[in-house]
């Protein structure tokens, strides 16, 4: 078993390109991320870190830091086809491809997606829709030698195992599985050591070369388990070493499978200073250092 550990700009709080919501600044990041041990960096959100080979190259290696994925979100709901986001995808493959660096993790932000009711109720062809951009936004991206991995996350057009599936089968897309947000929106219970993500892993391990290692706050999930509709009280996540998911058995879990791929960290810190990033960053990283996972 082999992962390599990577962070990203959402674990200082930086969901968009404008720096937003922690605007933490570029440099402080990057100098964050390597002072607290990691190398691989998720690009996150376009326009926030440099857009060439040359600008990174400027910035990550005095840092020791290297690209190891892109990242892709978008209102796909929103969207008429993938021609609406052909001139965004074909820059952003591009780089990746001069970078050397072969996984786009891609996702969805659509207000449709804020509402299981709304999707339930929501007919078949809108559904195939968003599926089938995706599939050509995969499909798209081989010709750069890049695999989308596409990223299910809470309150988006895919988030439950059924979603997920059926995503899969229509799009042939491989997998980003975030185990904060699986455990999230599909778990049956708040205990700890419920294996609803792991479980999914291991049945759905070929197609998932990519994760994100998140763990999900026991109180907020039995407040979602109650009311499924209902808002969160702050952040659902919480320290990898504190949550529902029992992270030394999702280890045992990796090496049943014999894994080798990238696991980025992403805590999810909207509004949190540089420096609290900065602290619950290393504490992540020990802990996986703790557990053998790295």
């Amino acid at each position: 078993m082999k992962v390599e550990i990577a962070t990203c700009p959402c674990s200082w709080g930086v969901f968009w390109s404008d720096g937003s919501p922690s605007h933490t600044p570029a440099n402080v990041f990057m100098d964050m991320a390597a002072a607290s041990g990691y190398v691989g960096i998720e690009l996150g959100p376009v326009g926030y870190l440099p857009t060439t080979k040359a600008e990174l190259d400027r910035e990550f290696g005095p840092r020791g830091l290297v690209a190891r994925a892109g990242t892709a979100c978008y209102e796909i709901d929103e969207m008429a086809s993938f021609e609406d986001v052909r001139e965004r995808a074909t820059s952003l493959c591009s780089l990746l491809r001069d970078l050397d660096v072969h996984y786009l993790v891609m996702m969805d932000e659509s207000k449709f997606g804020k509402s299981r009711k709304a999707k339930a109720e929501a007919p078949r062809s809108r559904i195939l829709k968003n599926y089938n951009i995706i599939k050509d936004y995969v499909e798209f991206a081989k010709g750069y030698g890049v695999t989308v991995v596409y990223h299910p996350h809470d309150r988006s057009i895919v988030e439950t195992e059924e979603e997920i599936l059926d995503l899969m089968e229509v799009s042939g897309c491989m997998l980003c599985l975030d185990f904060g947000h699986h455990q999230l929106d599909n778990a049956k219970t708040a205990d700890f050591g419920d294996r609803t993500a792991i479980d999914f892993f291991l049945k759905h391990h070929e197609r998932i070369p990519f994760l994100h290692f998140k763990n999900t706050d026991a109180k907020a999930l039995a407040a979602r388990l109650a009311d499924p509709e209902g808002e969160d009280e702050g952040c659902p996540f919480c320290p990898l070493s504190e949550g529902v998911i029992d992270f030394k058995e999702l280890k045992r879990a990796l090496e049943a499978v014999n894994f080798d791929g990238i696991g980025v960290v992403e805590q999810d810190m909207a509004h949190a200073k540089p420096e609290e990033s900065f602290e619950l960053s290393k504490k992540n990283r020990e802990y996986l250092h703790e557990i053998g996972m790295i």
